[in-house]
């Protein structure tokens, strides 16, 4: 399988595409000036979609639930790993329920916390195999890598344990990522806000910015592990965990799953 794709390698590749299109656009100025005009605007546009993760221009994906419903969905990406028991028995202690975006390499390490997770009445999303990003991906690599973690999954826990959703890795998507989404059958998912909880800011921190984006149908977005150092804990994540289950409490608003804010896609 290829050797998954590291943000800062995307980046850099994404800058250099954009440099190519330039050039090409200048050397259609002068015979062809609308044409090196069409060619600068969509090469900026589908640049910026690809690292905008609810820009609309490569598919619109899944980024709130209705706003007439006192809801909201607490999502976790990158895991399973070491902090998800953490991270679930917090969940637990507060009542509340939430969609964890797996992905596949983490399920086949951990399948006991998937076991849990399904068990204790949380759901699973697909966020791929491996973390890599897909901006220059085919539709017949993001399929493999949703189907991987099909099979992980049901390895780990049974067939049909995971809703039809799929967020890319960090959020990024090429030309070919939503086609591939489709074809195994799934609708793209981004989120709202995100608390950037990765950056281990402190847990009192993390609840505050979290804190900050309840509201009816809101999806935010948390890490129950790192996708790219898959030992690392997430315990701040953790901890900040019933502060925010709380503040929606106090709030009025429930904490369900993407399908019980959204519905089944």
């Amino acid at each position: 399988m290829t050797q998954p794709m590291r943000k800062g390698q995307a980046v850099h590749r994404a800058a250099w595409t954009g440099v190519g299109a330039a050039l090409a656009a200048a050397a259609l100025a002068r015979r062809r000036p609308a044409a090196a005009a069409a060619i600068a605007a969509s090469a900026a546009a589908l640049g910026a979609a690809a690292f905008m993760p609810r820009n609309p221009c490569l598919g619109r994906p899944l980024a709130r639930g209705p706003r007439d419903r006192p809801r909201v969905a607490i999502t976790f990406d990158d895991g399973p790993g070491p902090s998800t028991d953490d991270v679930l028995d917090a969940l637990s202690a507060e009542g509340a329920r939430a969609t964890f975006f797996v992905l596949g390499r983490q399920v086949e390490r951990h399948p006991d916390a998937v076991r849990r997770i399904v068990a204790e009445g949380h759901q699973l999303a697909s966020h791929g195999y491996d973390h890599g990003i897909l901006i220059f991906r085919g539709a017949g690599h993001v399929l493999d890598q949703i189907r991987r973690t099909e099979r992980a999954v049901d390895h780990a826990v049974g067939p049909g344990a995971m809703t039809r959703l799929y967020r890319a890795p960090h959020g990024f998507r090429g030309p070919a990522t939503a086609l591939g989404a489709r074809r195994a059958g799934y609708r793209m998912a981004a989120w709202t806000a995100g608390v950037f909880d990765s950056a281990e800011p402190g847990a009192a921190v993390i609840a505050r910015r979290a804190q900050r984006a309840l509201a009816p149908g809101a999806i935010l977005l948390l890490h129950d592990a790192d996708g790219w150092a898959p030992g690392r804990p997430r315990q701040q994540t953790a901890d900040a965990l019933p502060e925010v289950c709380r503040s929606a409490r106090a709030r009025g608003l429930e904490l369900v799953t993407l399908d019980d804010l959204i519905g089944p896609g």
